[in-house]
Order: structure tokens, then sequence, then C-alpha cells
């Protein structure tokens, strides 16, 4: 923690001489993609002949490494001839695994399991005839997968200018991507059930996403500039890089060090470091290390 003094009025800590950077508590692999990584490079080292419908996690680097050992990333089912269709963490619907197997492809199953719980959960609810709202962005693979299990089920990330089709909704229960901003999710679930008379909400954040989003929140509140390291496109990164924002801190984002700018940073403030849930903790060091090679004096806090 950071033990300079509160100057008055301000969260923040007085500015001290030098630039001190600190990480987040929380780093590296989630379980989930740690188990999918894993996974992947066993069946890569076992076989020629493995696909995966989009890329298995939100992260470059992890993404080129299983490339180059040999995971094939295809648009469809089509474009797989024959042998094994590896289910990335975020899953898929049930529908294209059962045209998989049908297909006669060898199908491993590498969804993370807060994911497939959540999938059973949606498919559970939809089956006592409840109307199942799914929080999060209706592109996301994670969402289109969860969606597969409940038929008809509303898809929500904002709240909708027509709200008739979620007035109309009936003995309504709840889930989320398991990504979604927490903030976002409560507000969603309230708004929901300030309309409707029985609400069901199941709160499927993910607990490695509650504790990321919390840790990057109170060093936020500690530091001037926060970088957040994780993919472009991972919707857990960017959420993590709003949430500093929130909390008065500059964010950026970035993939690797390669993308920091020193411009961004004086060598006077100090700096917090986040990382998304697929990126490998070495980068959050790699990232210090470029930091601390621009401003020698700088010191690096360790949590």
């Amino acid at each position: 923690m950071n033990n300079s003094t509160v100057e008055p009025g301000s969260h923040k800590p007085a500015a001290v001489k030098g630039m001190r950077i600190q990480k987040a508590r929380t780093q590296g692999f989630c379980f989930g993609v740690e188990l999918t990584y894993k996974k992947a490079l066993s069946e890569t080292a076992e076989r020629a002949d493995v696909y995966t419908m989009g890329n298995i996690v939100h992260n470059p680097l992890i993404v080129k490494e299983l490339d180059d050992k040999g995971l094939r990333n295809v648009d469809s089912l089509a474009d797989i001839p024959e042998g094994t269709l590896f289910v990335r963490a975020h899953g898929l619907p049930p529908q294209t695994i059962q045209e998989a197997e049908e297909k006669g492809l060898r199908v491993v199953d590498a969804t993370c399991p807060m994911v497939t719980r959540t999938q059973r959960l949606a498919k559970k609810l939809s089956e006592e005839g409840r109307s199942v709202v799914i929080l999060g962005d209706p592109n996301h693979p994670e969402v289109k997968g969860i969606a597969g299990h409940a038929p008809g089920a509303i898809v929500m990330n904002e709240w909708p200018e027509d709200e008739t089709e979620i007035r109309r909704a009936r003995r309504i229960a709840i889930v989320s991507q398991s990504t979604l901003n927490g903030d976002k999710f409560r507000e969603l679930v309230g708004r929901i059930a300030a309309m409707n008379y029985e609400v069901r909400v199941y709160n499927t954040i993910c607990s490695d996403t509650q504790g990321r989003q919390k840790s990057a929140r109170e060093l936020a509140r500690e530091v001037d500039v926060m970088v957040v390291i994780g993919g472009a496109k991972s919707a857990n990164t960017r959420h993590l890089a709003e949430l500093s924002e929130a909390e008065g801190a500059k964010a950026h984002l970035v993939e690797n060090p390669d993308e920091l700018k020193r411009e961004w940073f004086n060598g006077d403030e100090s700096v917090g470091i986040a990382t998304g849930a697929s990126t490998p903790g070495f980068l959050a060091d790699d990232v210090i290390d470029k930091l601390l090679n621009w401003f020698p004096e700088a010191e690096a806090v360790w949590a």
C-alpha cells in the first residue's frame, strides 16, 4: 500500500519525489484461462488437426503461441474437414457442438467452468418456463453460447429505448456474462426489478473478474496513472480501464510493453499496473521493467 500522506479533500496520496509503481493484487491468468491454455497445449502436442472457432482467449500473445503450435482458427464448422473441434474458454452454443459431433468431429470442451455453470443455469431456468435475461454483449462469444442454452432469451447490454419486451416478460430470471462490469450489472438488475413483479437474480460474474475489478478500483484511487495490460478485444480488460478512469486515474490499455508511450508519464507520478484475465503474469513485470528503464529513479512496490 502507498503510505504517503493524503492531501486534504483528495483521495490520492500526496505527490512524492520520483515515480512509484505498484501492481494490483490479482495478476496472471484466471483459473479458467489457465485450464483452457494447458488443455490447448496438450492437444496441439498430440495432434495436428486441432481447430477452434474463434481465438481461445482474448490475448494476441497466447493466440500467436498456440497458432505456432498448430491450433487452427476457423470461422465455421464447414472449414473443418476432419479432426478435433477445440471449444474455447468462452464456450459454444449446444447446437454447434451437436453439429460437430454429427459431422464426426472429435470435440474437446475447454469451456471455462464458470461459463459452463451459467450455461447450465440458463438452460434450467428456461426449461422452468422463466423469461431468461442475459446481461452482456450480444456479440460476445460467451453470451452467444449462453443464449444457445436458453432459446428466446433476452440479451441486454444497455437499457433498451423500447421497453416493451422487458415489460411483457414474466417470471424473469437474470444471469450475466462472466466479465460484466459489476456496476452495470447492478444498474440493469435494479431497473428490471423495478418494473417486474417476480425477478430472480443470479450474479454469474466470475469471482476472479470481481476480484480484479475490486483491486483495480482500490489501486486506481491511490495512483495518478493506471496501465491496464490485456487484449484490446477483451471485455474484462476494457472494464478494468473504465473502472480505473471512474476512480480518477488516467488509464491506458496496452497489449504489451511495446505499446507504452513515454509521454504518458512525467516521471514524478504514481503508476498502477493491472492485468486482464487472459494476460500472462510476466507481461506486468515487462511493463515495469520498461518504466524502470525510462525512469531509473522510479521505485517498484510489490503488493
